[in-house]
């Protein structure tokens, strides 16, 4: 399937020893420029009923998402409020690689801690938890951050293992880097400076420690991932224990 940074999150283990349901919880990039077998596969071998767009309003006013005949489509702007973006315009503007790593590190803070994004969190986890009727895909512009952390949080509230959440968010690096070498290509053609595409080169990829930096802050500041759910996300004992229910076999 031609969808950079797509896959399903089914087959993980909990840690009762039951396995996340496949072609139930997706994750990928943007939905844009895809090609016709592209979605018919997601419609039809995955089930997809519910895309879930994490992104800004003016990307998605630049790059909106191909529609799928028979799929809701949601916008969730994560970071709307946040001090720091995690959009391409933003990557391409830090100008310096020694900046990159702080930024990353800020970005994964707001994710955690900005109001609007345990808002935007919250109606995700909701939304995940209402579909009844076929697959959830999740997405931002590269299927890294935005959509990196909410894959982990959701994976936490199943009970996954953090060294297995840390595989699945990992392998962005793997699954981008066709992407990411075209996209630092066209800004090499357009004469962007060698710090701005090193910059860039960093920012297009995943470190441990971004997603480190995240579980960090929920254990110093809310104890655990279920804490952090039920106090700044309104997603509590019960809701946890239905999406268990529902998404584990």
């Amino acid at each position: 399937m031609k969808l950079t940074n797509f896959r399903d999150l089914g087959g993980l283990v909990a840690a009762n020893g039951q396995k996340v349901r496949t072609k139930k919880i997706l994750r990928s990039g943007e939905l844009v420029q895809l090609d016709e077998t592209t979605k018919t596969q997601l419609a039809t071998d995955y089930d997809v009923t519910l895309v879930i767009d994490f992104r800004r309003d003016f990307e998605i006013q630049e790059r909106p998402d191909d529609q799928i005949p028979g799929v809701q489509f949601v916008n969730i702007d994560i970071l709307k409020s946040a001090q720091n973006n995690a959009s391409l315009e933003d990557f391409i503007t830090i100008g310096a690689s020694d900046k990159v790593d702080q930024h990353m590190l800020n970005i994964y803070h707001d994710l955690v801690m900005d109001p609007n994004a345990q808002a935007g969190y919250e109606q995700f986890l909701d939304l995940v938890l209402n579909n009844q009727t076929g697959a959830t895909l999740f997405h931002c512009f590269a299927g890294k951050d935005r959509t990196g952390f909410g894959a982990a949080l959701i994976l936490a509230l199943l009970n996954v293992s953090e060294e297995q959440i840390m595989q699945d968010y990992l392998k962005t690096n793997q699954d981008r880097k066709q992407a990411n070498d075209q996209i630092i290509d066209y800004y090499r053609q357009q004469g962007a400076k060698p710090e701005a595409l090193e910059a860039l080169a960093i920012a297009l990829y995943v470190k441990t420690e971004y997603l480190q930096n995240s579980f960090r802050l929920i254990k110093s500041n809310y104890q655990d991932v279920f804490h952090y759910a039920q106090t700044q996300l309104n997603f509590g004992p019960e809701k946890v224990q239905k999406l268990q229910k529902q998404f584990l076999e």
